[in-house]
């Protein structure tokens, strides 16, 4: 625990107008932000998936601390990513279950819905706030819907939809404007334990390990966003 001390100059955890909070103070705040979601290594199911957008709210509070506000927030967090299909590589690479080879495809976004409790582990400094996030949820893997015409016909194949656990990592800065408003932007890193389960299913029918075109694997993407944070209530 640290002490005040009785004189000299004042610490980074010494009064509650600290100008190391960066107007920070206790209290609940929203967050609101956009971003880019992209695939890292990707491998297996993810693969065939391309960068999308990545929309972001969450609640968090901070309680009181030694310099007016904790260094630990907590938070709620909710997410939701858009991912478009790699169609080079889709072409380049599904055998069809008739043969030939793909002409063309259309698809649908795969969605990604991840559900979040997590801990915000703020640094103090002057003038630009860093911080360090650590979430533990679920993640809702949604794959698109895929048609595709070959040089033997038409067809469907779709993977299948996924509900398990996930960890998030990250990091980031913020700024506060004025009054209430702020600032930030964050990196996250997020690890899906969506391998359970069977796989791929083209055209609905072919669902054993020998035809598991997509070979599901984990997921695991990287996020850059950024957005507003809005001090709520008093």
């Amino acid at each position: 625990m640290l002490a005040q001390g009785g004189g000299g100059g004042a610490g980074p955890d010494e009064t509650p107008s600290n100008p190391w909070n960066d107007g920070l103070v206790p209290g609940n705040y929203v967050r609101m932000s956009a971003g880019s979601a992209t695939p890292v290594s990707p491998h297996a199911a993810l693969r065939f998936w391309d960068r999308g957008t990545t929309y972001y709210a969450g609640w968090e509070n901070w309680d009181t601390g030694a310099s007016g506000v904790s260094r630990l927030g907590f938070s709620l967090n909710a997410s939701y990513s858009a991912l478009p299909l790699n169609t080079p590589l889709f072409r380049a690479s599904f055998a069809p279950l008739n043969g030939g080879t793909v002409t063309s495809v259309s698809s649908a976004r795969a969605g990604i819905l991840e559900i979040t409790s997590g801990l915000r582990l703020r640094m103090p400094l002057p003038y630009l706030m860093p911080n360090l996030s650590l979430g533990l949820g679920l993640i809702d893997w949604q794959p698109g819907a895929i048609k595709y015409e070959s040089t033997t016909g038409s067809g469907s194949a779709q993977q299948q939809h996924r509900l398990s656990a996930e960890v998030t990592i990250g990091a980031g800065v913020e700024k506060n404007l004025f009054d209430r408003y702020g600032v930030f932007g964050e990196a996250l890193y997020v690890y899906g334990y969506t391998s359970y389960g069977s796989g791929f299913a083209p055209g609905g029918v072919c669902s054993s390990p020998g035809c598991d075109t997509f070979r599901n694997g984990n997921t695991t993407i990287g996020t850059i966003r950024g957005g507003l944070r809005v001090r709520v209530g008093q």
